[in-house]
């Protein structure tokens, strides 16, 4: 669909539910980088950008449903309408984060142009599951592996706690599709979204990776137990060695923020705590190294679980045996 013909598509989805006529002053229409002077009520870039902005586009955008918000901004002081009302409503239904911020920062976000009409959203650069689509597909797969008689050992999902770089967010999902985790999970609030950073520095694995946006990381980890799965939070204190745990289990790995780690409330509703032993001056690790660190361990601790070391033990045995 070319340019003019999606902008004028959005402006019909509005004015539609809106039962409105189209609004009868020429304005400028902006798509994809396409300008185009006629009848309108949409100014908005393409869906491929990071930003949309306008009420109206805004309002058709969360009307549709085809794409993922990670957040919306709305300058402070905004005079409410219908159309305010709606996004405000519809970002609840979704649990979309309205973020109250100056007027400059909403022109900062769109590239200095003052055609928001005071709300900006942010598009992700990827699809989010609710926790309960997740769910479903779990219990799909493990009755599937419980047909074939297999078990769960190495099902491993990744909770990240209060990560808020997405630098962080990119690389720690780049480690985990390399290390066969099926899913991270990542609160509303206190995390980035999916953005185009996250994207890139996932390097292609955003895009195949299931990424669960959840609203109460608490009631989360509730909810995976009663699936199976060990909630194991990597702590810097009160933990015991990831090489001395056992991660050979259904296990949902919860990493915390460089800062403050995981949260006291958190860590209290983990199974148990494990930590990376560090042997030099520096007592910490980046949150995306210490990811991939201990997503690793899980696939050599199930890889080893699953290897025959018996013959080698015995042969072992009889060259030491003594002779007679």
């Amino acid at each position: 669909m070319s340019p003019e013909r999606k902008a004028a598509s959005i402006a019909r989805k509005v004015n539609d539910y809106f039962d409105e006529a189209p609004v009868e002053r020429t304005q400028t229409v902006r798509y994809g980088g396409h300008e185009e002077s006629g009848p309108a009520v949409v100014d908005q870039e393409a869906v491929d950008e990071e930003f949309i902005y306008g009420r109206n586009a805004v309002v058709a955008f969360l009307i549709e449903g085809k794409v993922a918000v990670n957040k919306i901004y709305m300058a402070s002081g905004l005079e409410s309408d219908r159309r305010i009302d709606k996004i405000k409503e519809l970002a609840k239904e979704n649990s979309i984060v309205i973020a109250t911020v100056e007027k400059r920062k909403l022109s900062d976000l769109i590239g200095d142009r003052d055609k928001h009409q005071g709300v900006v959203a942010q598009i992700a650069a990827s699809e989010y599951l609710d926790l309960s689509e997740f769910l479903d597909q779990f219990d799909a797969e493990k009755a599937a592996l419980e047909a074939e008689g297999k078990s769960l050992d190495g099902y491993t999902v990744a909770i990240l706690d209060g990560i808020e770089d997405p630098h962080n967010i990119g690389a720690i999902v780049r480690s985990a599709d390399a290390a066969g985790v099926k899913a991270v999970i990542l609160p509303q609030r206190r995390s980035a979204g999916l953005t185009r950073t996250v994207a890139r520095v996932s390097a292609g694995a955003l895009a195949s990776m299931r990424m669960v946006r959840i609203t109460n990381l608490v009631s989360t980890l509730e909810k995976l137990k009663d699936r199976g799965f060990w909630i194991a939070g990597l702590a810097l204190e009160g933990a015991q060695g990831i090489y001395e745990s056992d991660l050979k289990r259904p296990i949902a790995l919860v990493i915390g923020g460089e800062g403050d780690g995981i949260s006291r409330l958190v860590s209290e509703h983990c199974d148990f705590l494990v930590k990376i032993p560090m042997h030099g001056s520096v007592q910490s690790l980046n949150a995306s190294v210490a990811a991939g660190v201990i997503f690793y361990e899980v696939v050599r601790q199930n890889l080893a679980s699953k290897v025959d070391v018996k013959p080698a033990i015995e042969a072992a045995s009889a060259i030491s045996a003594p002779t007679e």
